[in-house]
């Protein structure tokens, strides 16, 4: 049995350092404590990682054929809304008259607190995947077409309007402005003034935060035109198995005031207009884990390379520690093994 385990010694691949040969120290001690610390920290680290997974971003053609869509408004427009006239116009040259499907309800103009008044609208961030899951609760406004105070000073409007899914305006204008009306608004009673409360396109999330929520516009000019443009994206969000089908969207703005010819006529029509676009490409947020046996591999890399790290790290050292202060401080506080030919 004894010359078996010899054999076996002499092909060992990785032989063992003989104890007459092998030093203790405090700050090899020291230094296994760190490497086995920042080793179990690496490795619940990875292991939380794994468990929780990660989130992945993909971008593909947007192949499903969509028709029509809808656009979830909630605003306040300084005008009462009897001068008000709203209207969808796309590339098609399709119209819809949007107030029969939007609610108008009189009130009084007032600036809420928190709303972005007249500041530059930046808030273009994807919101990410545990936001989304948290705040997505699909709702309808109750109504549609009610029309409560219109004579009151400010005008309430909300509600959904359906459009096809191409390059469109939604309008708000005064009445006899751009269209023929009845009713022409006087210059006087103009005031494009407006808070947003809520704009998005698609389904209706009313907790999703989107570049023109609680955001507005104050003017003094009669003939103000606040324009809007965006590019709309259809996202979707994909977490175990459930999925969130929706939509964001970028935002450009251009705001002009439109003066008069000289028989007083403005050379333009004054309003709010909301102009969209929907890009090509569709945006993916899911959810993914890594497979095990791709993890294990991981984790014994990254273990394996900590250990030979910390070797290289520590021999480095105590090289340094004997150039600065010489062999003998380098090689105080160790302890040689017992076991060498010197020992007897």
């Amino acid at each position: 049995m004894d010359s078996f385990s010899k054999k076996v010694r002499t092909f060992d691949a990785f032989p063992k350092i003989d104890s007459e040969h092998t030093v203790q120290s405090k700050r090899g001690g020291l230094s296994t404590l760190l490497t086995g610390f920042c080793a179990l920290l690496i490795l619940w680290v990875e292991v939380g990682g794994y468990l929780g997974g990660y989130v992945d971003h993909q971008f593909k053609i947007d192949d499903q054929v969509n028709t029509d869509m809808s656009i979830n408004l909630d605003m306040l427009v300084a005008m009462p809304c009897e001068f008000l006239h709203t209207n969808v116009m796309d590339i098609t040259d399709d119209r819809f008259l949007a107030a029969e499907l939007l609610n108008f309800q009189g009130t009084d103009f007032i600036l809420p607190e928190g709303f972005q008044i007249n500041k530059h609208n930046d808030a273009h961030d994807t919101p990410d995947l545990d936001e989304i899951m948290q705040e997505t609760l699909r709702a309808e406004f109750r109504v549609s077409g009610a029309r409560i105070h219109e004579d009151a000073p400010a005008c309430h409007i909300f509600g959904s309007i359906p459009v096809n899914q191409v390059s469109g305006d939604f309008r708000i204008t005064g009445k006899g402005f751009g269209y023929r009306d009845r009713l022409i608004v006087p210059f006087q009673a103009l005031n494009f003034s407006h808070v947003i409360k809520e704009f998005s396109y698609g389904d209706f999330y009313p907790f999703i935060n989107n570049p023109l929520d609680f955001t507005g516009r104050t003017t003094e000019e009669k003939l103000q035109a606040f324009k809007y443009y965006s590019k709309v994206v259809p996202t979707m969000y994909e977490r175990l198995g459930i999925e969130i089908d929706t939509n964001q969207y970028s935002l450009s703005e251009q705001h002009r005031v439109y003066k008069t010819d000289p028989r007083g006529r403005p050379q333009g029509v004054p309003g709010i207009y909301f102009h969209y676009d929907f890009e090509p490409v569709k945006l993916i947020i899911s959810e993914k884990r890594i497979p095990f046996l791709q993890f294990v591999a991981r984790l014994g890399t990254i273990l394996g390379g900590i250990i030979i790290l910390a070797g290289y790290l520590y021999r480095m050292s105590e090289k340094l520690i004997k150039i600065l202060y010489g062999k003998k401080y380098a090689e105080r506080d160790t302890e040689k093994k017992k076991g060498g030919l010197l020992d007897s």
